[in-house]
C-alpha cells in the first residue's frame, strides 16, 4: 500500500513539475514580442532649393566667309579662250582684251586659257567660266545642255554668218539658180538641189560644217539622195576636181565670204575656172561666225555691262585688233544677237540628227 502511494506521489510530483515547466515556458513565450514582417519603406526625398546655373563656356559659331561679289577684284569675271601654250602672242592679247573690258565695264575681268574644247566645255558645264568664245557646233551643243547663252557674233569678212555653195561643171548640164551680179540665188531651192539626186559629190572633209554637214543637211531637207561622197580636203581641190570633170558630179564650197574659184592658186593654174565651174545654187548666211556666249548663271545686269564693253572695243585703240589676235580670227565688228540667230543652221542640220557631243569632242582631238 505504501509502495503504491509512494509511486503515485512520484508520479504526481512529475506531473507537477511538468505543469510548472509548461507554465514557465508559456510565460516566457508570452513575454516575447512577436516578430513583425519586414517592409520596404520609400525614402523621403529632400527638396532642395534650385541653384542659379553658373556661366557656361558655349563656343561661339564660326562666321561663314562671305564671297566677294562677282566682278570684284577678288572674284573676277572669267573670259575663256582656246589657245595652245605656244600661242604666246594670242595669250598676251587675251589678257589685254580682259584689261580693256575691265576699264570699260568697271568690273574685274580676267582671261583664262584652255588648250582645247574638251577642257573648256568641262569647265563650262561645271560652272567655272562666265564668258567664252565658241564655234557654231560647239554653241549648239552647249546651248542644248543649258550651259550657254548667245551674246555676240563676230563680223568676219563682212558678214556675221556665211553660206554654202553648190558647184558643178557647166558640161554636166545642171540648171543654175544663181545670180552672179546680186550674189544670191533665186527660184525654188528644192528644184535646184534635187537636180543632184543620185549623183556623187566632192565634199571637203567629214568634220567640216560648211564642207560636209551643212550641204548634206540641205540635201536632206530637200529629200535629195546622193551617192557616197569623195573627200578632197581642200576647197581649191574641189574646184580642180570639177574643172577636170569625171571625178565627181558636183561639189560644195563656202559662200558670201569669197569665191573658191578665184583663190590665188586656182587662178594661177586655171584662169578660166569661173567660166567652167558654175554656181548652181547657194544658201543664205546660215552658219554663224565665231561667237561669244555667257553662262546662264551670270547675272543679267553684268551681262548688259559686259556686252556694252565688248561693243566699245571698236572705239578702243587696237581693241578689235587685239581681239583678232587673241582669237586667231579676223574680227571686223561685233553684233549682239539672240539664240534665234542659230535657227537657220538648226533647220539645215535637223535631217542629220547629229550627235553634237561626239562631234565636238572628236573635232577637238
Amino acid at each position: 500500500m505504501k509502495t503504491r502511494q509512494k509511486g503515485k506521489r512520484h508520479t504526481l510530483l512529475q506531473i507537477s513539475v511538468l505543469i510548472v515547466l509548461a507554465g514557465f515556458i508559456a510565460g516566457c513565450t508570452a513575454g516575447t514580442p512577436k516578430a513583425m514582417p519586414t517592409t520596404t519603406t520609400a525614402s523621403t526625398a529632400i527638396a532642395l532649393e534650385p541653384t542659379s546655373p553658373g556661366p557656361t563656356n558655349t563656343p561661339r559659331p564660326t562666321p561663314t566667309p562671305t564671297e566677294s561679289p562677282l566682278g570684284s577684284p577678288t572674284n573676277p569675271i572669267s573670259l575663256a579662250f582656246i589657245l595652245l601654250p605656244e600661242d604666246t602672242s594670242a595669250i598676251d592679247a587675251a589678257q589685254e582684251v580682259a584689261l580693256i573690258l575691265s576699264e570699260e565695264s568697271d568690273l574685274s575681268v580676267e582671261s583664262v586659257i584652255y588648250p582645247d574644247f574638251i577642257s573648256l566645255s568641262t569647265a563650262i558645264l561645271n560652272g567655272d567660266v562666265d564668258l567664252f568664245w565658241l564655234q557654231p557646233l560647239e554653241y549648239l551643243y552647249l546651248h542644248n545642255e543649258n550651259a550657254a547663252d548667245l551674246m555676240l557674233v563676230t563680223n568676219h569678212l563682212g558678214v556675221n554668218a556665211y553660206g554654202v555653195r553648190f558647184l558643178a561643171n557647166v558640161e554636166r548640164g545642171f540648171q543654175t539658180y544663181y545670180d552672179s551680179e546680186l550674189n544670191e540665188s533665186f527660184g525654188d531651192p528644192v528644184a535646184a538641189l534635187q537636180q543632184f539626186a543620185g549623183t556623187r559629190p566632192c565634199f571637203l572633209n567629214p568634220d567640216s560644217l560648211p564642207g560636209y554637214y551643212a550641204p548634206l543637211g540641205l540635201l536632206g531637207t530637200t529629200s535629195t539622195p546622193i551617192q557616197d561622197p569623195i573627200f578632197v580636203y581642200d576647197y581649191s581641190a574641189i574646184v580642180r576636181a570639177l574643172y577636170i570633170n569625171g571625178i565627181c558630179d558636183f561639189g560644195v564650197s563656202y559662200a558670201l565670204t569669197g569665191d573658191a574659184r578665184t583663190a590665188g592658186d586656182v587662178v594661177l593654174d586655171l584662169p578660166d575656172a569661173s567660166d567652167v565651174v558654175q554656181v548652181v545654187w547657194q544658201s543664205d548666211g546660215i552658219i554663224p561666225n565665231q561667237s561669244l556666249s555667257s553662262s546662264p548663271t551670270l547675272p543679267l545686269n553684268l551681262q548688259v555691262r559686259l556686252e556694252e564693253a565688248f561693243l566699245d572695243l571698236e572705239d578702243a585703240p587696237d581693241g578689235l585688233a587685239r581681239l583678232s589676235t587673241a582669237l586667231n580670227y579676223e574680227v571686223e565688228a561685233l553684233k549682239d544677237e539672240l539664240d534665234q540667230f542659230f535657227d537657220p543652221l538648226r533647220s539645215a542640220l535637223a535631217p542629220l540628227e547629229l550627235d553634237l557631243t561626239a562631234i565636238t569632242r572628236q573635232t577637238a582631238e
